[in-house]
């Protein structure tokens, strides 16, 4: 099992006041926040990605895994708390805990699983999703038919990588799914592929979805 389950996806705005600093200052600043997220992420598996160009009011977006779901607050207060950190906003979080599926009894195909990856490909898309009343009223075996589709497309697509998330009871939606990447095209063709899937049809809700660009943190600071 996941040695970090409660995982955090937080998406940050960098406000425009920050560029009116003299460009030693802006340096010295981004050092000072890098310094105070390796410091305080101690404990923490964290992965940087910026989303700047992709959505509106989100800059970037630092995946935050944990032991312990309130892990997150005193880190969230330490980089605050840094003058980079204060002209920074949340402007969306998604939450949720690593659980084995009741389909399958594991977390998904073990080489297919992102969290049992130490490297990262180039893209990773989040998204929030709820099933129907409809769903949850059909009956076990089913709804195991219709995951077992869903699960044969997913094999197709070997190289891209999946983390769900279950969020029940401790954040507005039921999931939050993720996906590891080389290609967009590819992962496109997934998606349509699981369009025409029989369990599409109990689908309430799958947005907002978020397009990130891992860099590593020191690269996503020379960017922004």
């Amino acid at each position: 099992m996941d040695s970090h389950p409660y995982h955090h996806y937080l998406f940050f705005k960098l406000d425009n006041g920050f560029y009116s600093l003299s460009a030693a200052e802006q340096k010295k600043e981004k050092e000072n926040f890098q310094k105070a997220v390796v410091q305080y992420g101690e404990g923490l598996i964290i992965e940087s990605y910026a989303t700047a160009g992709f959505k509106p009011d989100t800059t970037f977006m630092l995946w935050v895994r944990a032991r312990h779901p309130e892990a997150v607050q005193p880190f969230l207060h330490a980089i605050h708390k840094t003058k980079f950190g204060r002209y920074l906003s949340l402007s969306y979080t998604y939450f949720g805990m690593v659980r084995r599926s009741e389909y399958s009894g594991r977390t998904g195909r073990p080489e297919q699983v992102i969290q049992n990856h130490e490297d990262r490909t180039p893209y990773l898309i989040v998204y929030p999703f709820t099933k129907t009343h409809e769903w949850h009223a059909l009956d076990a075996e089913k709804r195991r038919e219709i995951m077992g589709e869903h699960m044969r497309v997913g094999l197709k697509y070997p190289a891209i990588r999946q983390c769900l998330l279950y969020s029940y009871g401790v954040d507005d939606y039921e999931f939050v799914v993720s996906y590891e990447t080389k290609s967009l095209e590819e992962f496109q063709d997934l998606v349509i592929e699981m369009r025409r899937t029989a369990g599409r049809k109990y689908t309430l809700k799958d947005t907002p979805t978020f397009t990130c660009v891992h860099k590593p943190l020191a690269a996503l600071l020379e960017l922004i």
